[in-house]
């Protein structure tokens, strides 16, 4: 039998000793420390018994940099990148504090909503995501098996509605771009470059002259977000911008654009908000082109070969057409 005693912390300590099993654990009340102890004992005498002790002991946080550690480190492309950016997001959270084993899906619930407050629906649904595959790899991988996953049916928040299908309206490429212009540094090329090529700002940043033909009017990206590598055709306007900067690169550096990806965002953000441009974000460019490309009458698998979509069911919110430019085509 489990003895429970009072315990300094004012709440009550429950001991187990029984069939070689020993363990404690202090409960805020004593009908808590009775029932836990019972569940045990039953699952020892039911030969089901697991050791909780890492789970109970190890963080959600903690949990997060071994994940980041041992998981994300293997995923290629922009996935790693993603998954330390949402683990440190995380873990600014008070569930992140909780141990694992306590992890409960009101836990959850409270982080969603606390998040939804602050960013868009897909968002959290990807930092659950992330959270939701930990356990499984706790279940599977690190000797947890004993875990139940919070992440349940309904937890995630809907996305239905969320995608965004803002367009340049007409003259306001030309604003922008002299805007950038006058903002000076790389950020007009840049822009260029995403409109004339659909790439990702992080495929941008990443861009090396190793992987620009101007010979054959093409850029090979190795680093995509998807892990597979893809060749991007170059209209006239982007080998222009191409062949200016490799009139004055720096032969020591191999990097086409000296920006990272948050200097990007921060430069495009400046500019946009200095002329007044409302409700643009810098991704909303690589919609921009996508939709360009059918516009010129490219068929869906002719644009993702382009863009990098895996699935050609994820371009049917980039084929929001112009009524004007499609009554052109009947």
């Amino acid at each position: 039998m489990a003895s429970i005693k009072p315990h300094q912390s004012g709440g009550w300590r429950a001991r187990i000793h029984y069939k070689g099993v020993s363990k404690s654990k202090v409960f805020r009340t004593k009908e808590a420390a009775r029932q836990w102890a019972r569940e045990i004992e039953a699952e020892i005498d039911k030969g089901v018994y697991t050791d909780r002790t890492s789970a109970e002991r190890m963080t959600l946080g903690q949990a997060l940099d071994r994940y980041v550690e041992t998981v994300a480190v293997k995923k290629k492309g922009r996935g790693q990148y993603e998954n330390r950016k949402q683990a440190r997001i995380i873990k600014r959270h008070r569930i992140a504090k909780l141990p694992l084993a306590n992890v409960r899906t009101p836990d959850v619930v409270e982080y969603r909503d606390d998040r939804l407050k602050e960013v868009k629906p897909n968002t959290v649904r990807l930092e659950l995501a992330l959270i939701s595959h930990l356990f499984t790899v706790a279940r599977r991988d690190w000797g947890m098996s004993f875990l139940v996953n919070p992440i349940v049916r309904g937890v995630r928040p809907s996305v239905k509605g969320s995608a965004r299908d803002r367009r340049l309206e007409p003259g306001e490429e030309e604003f922008l771009l002299n805007g950038c212009r006058e903002y000076g540094g790389d950020i007009h090329d840049i822009v260029v470059l995403a409109l004339e090529t659909a790439m990702r700002r992080g495929e941008i940043a990443s861009l090396k002259w190793k992987n620009v033909n101007l010979g054959t009017k093409t850029i090979k990206l190795e680093d995509t977000k998807n892990g597979e590598q893809r060749f991007v055709p170059l209209s006239s306007r982007a080998i222009a911008i191409l062949k200016g900067r490799a009139k004055v690169r720096d032969i020591h550096d191999d990097r086409v654009f000296k920006m990272s990806e948050d200097s990007i965002t921060q430069a495009f953000c400046r500019v946009r908000d200095a002329l007044g441009i409302k409700d643009l974000r810098f991704h909303d460019l690589r919609h921009e082109a996508t939709s360009r490309l059918f516009e010129k009458g490219l068929n869906p698998m002719q644009v993702s070969a382009i863009t990098g979509h895996k699935t050609l069911s994820m371009l049917k919110r980039y084929t929001h057409l112009k009524a004007e430019d499609l009554a052109e085509l009947l």
